[in-house]
C-alpha cells in the first residue's frame, strides 16, 4: 500500500460583536492504493502452501473534504462553536487477474456526505466547565472491508454502503491548576446503516450494512497530584451498544466485539533528581460478545502493569531507560474475538506475562 495527502487551511481572527472569535476553512485531499494478490493455499495435496495466483487487482481509494469552522466567545461565560464538512469518496478497482471462468471484476462506487457540529460551553467558574456537543458522522467502508463479497463471487464489495450517525454530548470538565483534574461524560450515538461483519471464514472477513444501531454511554476520569512524588489516574466507560433496527438484523441484541465496560487505573510514583517514575497499573475489560445471536462472549479480565523508567539529562542530551512488565500474575484470558467466525473459533489468546526493555536517547539543537 501507498499513502499520500495534502491539507491546507485559513484561519482568521477577529471580534464578533465586541469578543474574540476565529473562522477557519481548509480542504483536505487524501490517497490510498494497494496492490492486492490472492492465492491458493495448496499444490496438489500439499495444503498450507502458497499456490496459484487466483486474485490480481489495483485498488484506490481517495477523498476530497472541504470544511469551515468558527470558534467565538460569546460572552465571559459561554463559548460557543460550529462546523460543517462536506466530503467526497471515491473507490476504484482494476481486476488484472481475468481468465476462462472468471471475468472482468473492476469497477467503482462514490460515496458523499455534508455533516454538520455544533458545541456551546458556559464557563461556570475558572475551573469548571460544561459543554453539550451534537453533530452528524460519516464513515465509508475502507479497502479491507470491501475485499469480500458475500455471495463468494470474486471480486471487491462495491455495494457495501457509507454509514451516517447522529449523535450528541453532555459533560462537564473541572480542574485545580496541577493538583487534579477530573471529567465526565454522558452521550449517544445513532447509526444507520452501520458496517459490521457478515462472517469469518478460511480467513475472510465480509461485511455487511446492518439497519441501525444505537450506542449509549458514560465516560469518567480523573488525574490526581498528592505531593510527595505521588500520583494517580484512573479512567472508566460504561457503552451499551445494540442493534435496534432493520431486516434480517437481531434487534435488542448486542453489538459483537465491543464490551460493555472498561477500566483503567494507575498509581505512580517520582522522584524527579534521579530522573525516576515507577508506577503500577490495573485495566478491566468487561466481557465481550463474539457474534450477533450472542451466543457466547470471552468472560471479562483484568490484569496488572508495571513499568519504571530512569531519565539523565547531559548539556543537550537527554539518556532514557525503561522496564516494563505486562500481564504480572500471567493470566491467561481472551485478549479479542473474532466476529462471527464460521466455525465458532471465535477467542483469540492473550500474551502471557511479557517484559519490555529500551534505551533512548535524544539532542536538543
Amino acid at each position: 500500500r501507498a499513502y499520500r495527502g495534502l491539507d491546507a487551511r485559513w484561519i482568521h481572527r477577529a471580534r464578533w460583536l465586541g469578543t474574540p472569535a476565529t473562522l477557519t476553512a481548509g480542504l483536505s485531499v487524501d490517497e490510498a492504493r494497494e496492490d492486492r494478490r490472492g492465492f491458493q493455499n495448496f499444490v496438489g495435496d500439499t495444503l498450507g502452501v502458497q499456490g496459484a495466483l487466483r486474485r490480481d487487482e489495483d485498488n484506490t481509494a481517495r477523498s476530497f473534504d472541504q470544511y469551515v469552522q468558527g470558534e467565538w466567545a460569546i460572552s465571559e461565560r459561554w463559548s460557543a462553536s460550529a462546523g460543517v464538512r462536506h466530503s467526497v469518496v471515491r473507490m476504484r478497482s482494476r481486476d488484472r487477474f481475468i481468465a476462462p471462468g472468471n471475468g472482468d471484476d473492476s469497477g467503482s462506487t462514490r460515496f458523499s456526505a455534508t455533516t454538520p457540529a455544533l458545541g456551546l460551553v458556559f464557563h461556570a467558574s475558572d475551573a469548571v466547565n460544561v459543554y453539550a456537543a451534537l453533530g452528524r458522522g460519516f464513515e465509508t467502508p475502507t479497502l479491507n472491508e470491501v475485499s469480500y463479497r458475500p455471495d463468494g463471487l470474486p471480486g471487491p464489495n462495491l455495494a457495501l454502503r457509507e454509514a451516517t450517525s447522529r449523535q450528541w454530548e453532555l459533560g462537564v470538565k473541572a480542574h485545580d491548576a496541577d493538583r487534579w483534574r477530573a471529567q465526565a461524560a454522558v452521550f449517544q450515538a445513532r447509526t444507520e446503516d452501520e458496517i459490521v461483519v457478515l462472517s469469518n471464514s478460511g480467513g475472510r472477513s465480509v461485511f455487511q450494512n446492518a439497519g441501525q444501531t444505537r450506542r449509549d454511554g458514560v465516560e469518567l476520569s480523573a488525574t490526581a497530584r498528592w505531593g510527595g512524588g505521588w500520583s494517580s489516574h484512573a479512567a472508566a466507560t460504561w457503552l451499551d451498544a445494540r442493534y435496534t433496527g432493520g431486516p434480517g438484523v437481531p434487534v435488542g441484541n448486542r453489538i459483537p466485539g465491543v464490551p460493555r465496560t472498561s477500566f483503567f487505573a494507575e498509581l505512580a510514583w517520582e522522584h524527579r533528581p534521579w530522573g525516576l517514575q515507577a508506577a503500577v497499573e490495573w485495566r478491566r475489560v468487561g466481557r465481550v460478545f463474539v457474534d450477533d445471536a450472542n451466543s457466547d462472549a470471552a468472560p471479562a479480565a483484568a490484569t496488572v502493569n508495571l513499568r519504571v523508567s530512569l531519565q539523565q539529562v547531559v548539556g543537550r542530551w537527554t539518556f532514557g531507560e525503561f522496564v516494563r512488565i505486562d500481564n504480572v500474575g500471567d493470566r491467561a484470558y481472551a485478549g479479542s474475538v473474532i466476529v462471527n467466525e464460521g466455525n465458532r473459533r471465535f477467542f483469540e489468546p492473550a500474551p502471557g506475562r511479557t517484559w519490555l526493555v529500551g534505551l533512548n536517547g535524544s539532542y536538543r539543537f
